[in-house]
């Protein structure tokens, strides 16, 4: 729990200082459907539980009890009488190896599939830009996350495997913050700009 409590609060703070870094930084709107602003800003919520997953299954050691893809436990769904045997059953959700890891390959499955989804959405959406470029990017990080991922776990949790995981977390987190950011409304940008130039 504080390992998971630690990461994700550590991933949060630099969520905020990307995000503000990104604010300060002069530039013309980025104009897209609601749709689109939307997906970008559930893909950093869903990239922020996905991290959070990876603490527990790292705190719980499940990728060495676990090692196998795409099969988990011997199956693609795993028996619920092993995802839910401990009691009470909200204890499963963080104490079972099986259901944490369980849930953190279904996130990334959806995570994956979301930001496919979205760069598609974009391309159709924006026609070209800023927007389309950065929505391609998180698509390619987060496919590079997935393959990342696989491997360290069918590797049993190498070293330098896990350390390239987690650090390529940390960029695909970045590129969904930048991603939410620049199509966020910054209509309160300019004017505070301009106040401090003084005009």
């Amino acid at each position: 729990y504080r390992l998971a409590a630690h990461m994700t609060l550590a991933c949060a703070i630099f969520v905020a200082c990307v995000w503000t870094a990104q604010r300060l930084e002069p530039r013309p709107a980025l104009l897209g459907p609601r749709r689109i602003r939307a997906g970008a800003a559930g893909l950093l919520v869903l990239t922020l539980l996905q991290i959070y997953l990876g603490a527990l299954v790292a705190g719980l050691r499940a990728g060495l009890v676990y090692n196998t893809w795409p099969l988990i436990d011997g199956a693609l769904v795993p028996d619920a009488a092993r995802l839910w045997f401990e009691q009470p059953a909200w204890r499963n959700l963080f104490e079972n190896a099986l259901t944490v890891q369980f849930m953190h390959r279904m996130v990334a499955y959806a995570l994956w599939a979301f930001a496919l989804l979205h760069a598609i959405d974009a391309a159709r959406g924006l026609r070209g830009g800023p927007a389309l470029t950065w929505a391609l990017a998180l698509a390619a990080a987060v496919t590079i996350q997935a393959g990342l991922g696989i491997l360290t776990l069918v590797h049993q949790v190498p070293i330098a495997l896990a350390l390239a995981h987690q650090a390529m977390a940390i960029v695909v987190l970045a590129l969904a913050t930048m991603q939410a950011q620049r199509l966020m409304p910054r209509a309160a940008v300019p004017r505070l700009v301009a106040a401090e130039q003084g005009t």
